[in-house]
C-alpha cells in the first residue's frame, strides 16, 4: 500500500470514530517517515483526545519541523497548548495557523473560548460565527455561539443557532438547554414546559424504606455516615470541575459500598427502572424520543454546609439526571418563602443572566426522595444558613447503546 493510500485509510477510520485503527496506521507511517506532517498531526489529535499531551506535543513539534507552514499542525498545537492551560501560547499558535492558512476557520473556536473566558462575549460571538463560516457543522462552535449570544441578550439569533444544531442532532443536550433559555426569554412558555415536562419527565421519586432499617431517618443516617467516611471524598477543590461551590464531593460513590450504600444502589435501580417503564414514547421530543432499553449510571455525592450551593448547570453527557436526599438541615422547610436549600429549575448558568419574568420552579428536599429530570434541564441549589448539612447523591443515566 502506498503511503498516500495508507494515510487516506487512516483518515477515513478517524472520521468514523475508529481512533485506534487510525492510530495504528499513523504509527506505521511515522515509522517510515517520522516527520510526515499530516500523519504526525492527526496522530497528535488522537493523543490530545485521550489526554496524552506529551505525545501530542512531540508529534506536532515534529510536524512543524518538517513543514513550518503546515497550517493544521499549528492549529493542533494551539489546541494542545490550550489543554495545557497556556492561553497566550495557544493564541500565538492559532494566529500562526491563520497566517499560514487564511481560509482556515478551526482556530476561531479556541480564540472565541479565550474571549469568552475574558468576558468579551461580543468578540467571542464574532469568532464563533467566523468558525461556522468554514465549518457549518461544528457543533461546539455553534453551542458556544448560542451561549455568547444569550449572554449578550441577542435571544432571537441564539434561538436560530440552537435550531440549526438540533436539525443536525435533535436530542443534543447542550443545544436543547440553550434553546429552553431562549424560549423562556421570548415568552414561549408552552414550548419550555413541554421540554421540561413537569410531572412526567421532571418529577420526584419516593422510595420505600430498605429492608433492615426502621424508617427513612435510620436508613439515611447510616447512608450519610458512609458518605462522610467514603475513601473518595475530597474537600472544596473539585478536580472534575463539577458545579459544587463550598462543600465536599465524593466521586464514583459505588466504588466502595458499605451496607447502606449497597441498599441505596438496589433501591435506586428499582425506582429508576419503574420510572423508565412508565415514560411515554414521543419521537418528536428530545427526551421521550430516547427512552433506553439499557443504561449505565454515573453517581456521586455532595455535602453542603452553610452557604454551600451548586451553581446552575446541566449534565452534558447524560440522558436523565437526578438527586437523592440523604441529609437535610432543619432550616430547609417546605413553607420557607426564600426556598433555602431547595432544588431550583430553569435558572441558567455559565454566565447567562436570568431575564425570565415568571417564577422559577423549585422542589423542597425530603428524606427518602429523589428528583429526576432530563439532563438538559437547568438546575441549581439555593444556599441555606443555620447549620447542619445537606447531603445529596447525584446521578446521570447514560444510554448504553
Amino acid at each position: 500500500m502506498q503511503l498516500s493510500e495508507a494515510l487516506s485509510l487512516a483518515i477515513s477510520h478517524q472520521n468514523a470514530g475508529r481512533d485506534q485503527a487510525a492510530a495504528d496506521i499513523y504509527d506505521r507511517i511515522l515509522e517510515v517517515d517520522p516527520g510526515n506532517p499530516p500523519a504526525a498531526t492527526l496522530r497528535a489529535r488522537i493523543h490530545l483526545k485521550r489526554g496524552e499531551l506529551d505525545d501530542a506535543d512531540r508529534l506536532t513539534s515534529a510536524a512543524i519541523r518538517s513543514a513550518p507552514d503546515f497550517m493544521q499542525a499549528w492549529n493542533a498545537r494551539g489546541d494542545i497548548l490550550d489543554a495545557r492551560q497556556k492561553p497566550e501560547d495557544a493564541a500565538a499558535a492559532w494566529r500562526r495557523s491563520l497566517i499560514t492558512g487564511p481560509a482556515n476557520t478551526g482556530p476561531f473556536v479556541g480564540i472565541g473560548n479565550q474571549l469568552q473566558l475574558d468576558k468579551e462575549t461580543g468578540a467571542a460571538a464574532r469568532a464563533y460565527a467566523r468558525a461556522l463560516i468554514g465549518q457549518p457543522g461544528n457543533i461546539a462552535a455553534a453551542n458556544n455561539l448560542a451561549q455568547a449570544l444569550l449572554i449578550e441578550g441577542d435571544v432571537d439569533r441564539a434561538l436560530a443557532v440552537t435550531d440549526r444544531v438540533l436539525q443536525r442532532q435533535p436530542t443534543h443536550v447542550r443545544a436543547t438547554a440553550y434553546r429552553s433559555i431562549a424560549l423562556e426569554e421570548l415568552g414561549r412558555y408552552d414550548e419550555v414546559d413541554r421540554l421540561i415536562a413537569q410531572g412526567s419527565a421532571t418529577r420526584p421519586l419516593r422510595f420505600s424504606v430498605p429492608a433492615g432499617y426502621a424508617d427513612h431517618a435510620e436508613f439515611n443516617a447510616a447512608l450519610s455516615e458512609e458518605i462522610r467516611h467514603h475513601p473518595n471524598i475530597s474537600g472544596d477543590l473539585d478536580p472534575l470541575r463539577r458545579a459544587i461551590r463550598g462543600g465536599a464531593f465524593v466521586p464514583q460513590l459505588f466504588d466502595h459500598k458499605g451496607p447502606a450504600i449497597a441498599a441505596f444502589e438496589r433501591m435506586l435501580s428499582e425506582g429508576l427502572n419503574a420510572y423508565i417503564a412508565g415514560l411515554p414514547k414521543d419521537p418528536s421530543h428530545p427526551f421521550f424520543a430516547r427512552i433506553p432499553e439499557r443504561y449505565a449510571v454515573n453517581i456521586w455525592a455532595n455535602i453542603l454546609g452553610d452557604d454551600g450551593h451548586q451553581s446552575a448547570h446541566i449534565h452534558n453527557a447524560g440522558w436523565l439526571s437526578g438527586t437523592y436526599y440523604a441529609a437535610i438541615p432543619e432550616t430547609v422547610a417546605p413553607d420557607d418563602e426564600t426556598r433555602a436549600g431547595w432544588l431550583e429549575f430553569n435558572r441558567p448558568g455559565y454566565g447567562i443572566p436570568h431575564r425570565g419574568t415568571r417564577p422559577l420552579d423549585a422542589v423542597c428536599p425530603e428524606l427518602g426522595m429523589a428528583v429526576v429530570f432530563p439532563s438538559y434541564v437547568w438546575h441549581s441549589t439555593v444556599p441555606f444558613r443555620g447549620g447542619g448539612e445537606r447531603i445529596s447523591i447525584a446521578f446521570d443515566l447514560h444510554i448504553d447503546d
